[in-house]
């Protein structure tokens, strides 16, 4: 309800200040607005609805519930942003965006993607120290933006599991003209902050001390770029503590229920490194993108997922085909029990704490391929409409995208049919 609420107050905002300003353009590139004028103002929206045929709720990220989701779904793709530009002068300007959409966390500010203030001194060099996009993907600042890509969301399998959009802190980025092309070096200082949500329940995750950088080269038809960083990754499993205080207890007769309560534990560093490449000469359009999180929470593990998509136009038409794959590259966890034989009570407690652990700590565990075909259609110049099929193999425990605590047992194969209407204004 409360998504809802803020779809359509920003709607009606966005429609009435849109019908005033002429309709301005999405500013989609980092470019200085028009300076006969301080304020602009521009946005985007999706309205989405998918179906799929498994009794597991399919959600697009692990930013959003698994209880909120049926079979039959119109949020989990629908959402709807406002941007607001100020261009002070040449070398200063401001940016805010604020995007509605089903699993943000409104009372933490999570709605805000940008709210940041650039400096310029020349062409070359560019400062920016607010809340920022996190500068890990090909689509960092697009994310929520489906006009901007062919497909009804970011494909599930990399960007489902990386559910970071924002971060407070500050960004340096130099740019140089390279042969035909332009070259773009990136460094990224911060801490990011957001709620995720497993199967065991919801819980905030803070990573601080952010560290990355990124390196791009473009052309007229080609894109490259890398990204590497790490952050210390903070925040509790919602009922770890009633897990915690039973281990205690036992932990006089079962040694490794020490370490059990440490892994209980969100507190260790994450790294991640991602690459991703696209070419675009005009009929045809390739993208890929391949990525590796190292986590040392045995909540979240070691992860590694990758995506190719391939697209032709023909006319106002673009049909694609996308593979996919997520993995867990780490075993599943699996809590040791005691070596020695134990009172009856004290036995089926350990076991039954053992259990509990897996589960808490085995929410996340991902093993699953896709296969996505579908058509976008251009019939305005500012809207698209779409359709995509996604055929989904998820082994057995690895239905981390998934499982809401309560899925069958054994794996998952799930058909998915979306349609989503996306636009700007």
């Amino acid at each position: 309800m409360k998504t809802l609420i803020y779809l359509s107050f920003l709607i009606l905002c966005t429609a009435t200040t849109s019908a005033e300003e002429n309709q301005p353009e999405l500013n989609l590139d980092n470019k200085d607005i028009n300076a006969a004028d301080i304020f602009s103002i521009s946005g985007f929206y999706s309205l989405g609805i998918n179906h799929n045929d498994s009794q597991t709720s399919y959600i697009r990220d692990l930013s959003q519930s698994r209880t909120n989701h049926g079979q039959t779904s119109a949020t989990t793709d629908s959402r709807v942003g406002v941007q607001l530009l100020a261009d002070f002068t040449p070398q200063w300007s401001a940016a805010l965006q604020v995007t509605a959409r089903e699993g943000v966390d409104y009372a933490n500010g999570d709605a805000v993607d940008w709210a940041f203030l650039r400096y310029r001194p020349n062409e070359n060099w560019s400062i920016r120290a607010g809340r920022l996009s996190v500068d890990m993907f090909m689509l960092s600042d697009f994310r929520n933006v489906g006009y901007t890509y062919p497909w009804v969301r970011p494909v599930q399998d990399f960007y489902g599991l990386i559910p970071f959009f924002q971060y407070n802190g500050a960004d340096i980025q130099y740019r140089q003209q390279l042969g035909d092309g332009e070259i773009k070096l990136k460094g990224n200082m911060g801490r990011i902050s957001t709620t995720l949500r497993s199967g065991v329940g919801d819980f905030r995750v803070h990573g601080d001390q952010l560290a990355s950088a990124s390196l791009e080269w473009s052309d007229e038809h080609f894109h490259l770029r890398s990204s590497i960083g790490q952050m210390n990754l903070q925040g509790k499993v919602p009922g770890s503590d009633l897990l915690s205080n039973g281990l205690a207890q036992l932990s006089p007769f079962w040694p490794s229920a020490n370490q059990i309560q440490q892994d209980l534990k969100i507190n260790g560093r994450l790294k991640f490194l991602l690459l991703g490449a696209s070419y675009d000469n005009g009929p045809w359009w390739l993208q890929g993108e391949w990525g590796r999180v190292h986590s040392e929470t045995a909540i979240y593990g070691h992860m590694e997922g990758a995506y190719i998509s391939a697209a032709y136009r023909i006319d106002a038409f673009q049909p694609y085909i996308t593979l996919s794959q997520a993995k867990s590259k780490n075993a599943p966890y699996r809590a040791p029990l005691p070596k020695g034989p134990l009172p009856p009570p004290l036995a089926a407690a350990s076991q039954a704490l053992a259990a509990g652990a897996n589960q808490f700590l085995g929410s996340l565990y991902t093993d699953q391929q896709t296969y996505s075909i579908g058509i976008r259609w251009d019939f305005h110049p500012r809207m698209a409409l779409k359709f995509q099929y996604d055929r989904i193999h998820a082994a057995d425990g690895g239905k981390g995208l998934w499982d809401n605590g309560n899925a069958q047992a054994g794996p998952l194969k799930a058909n998915i049919f979306s349609l989503s209407f996306d636009g700007l204004f």
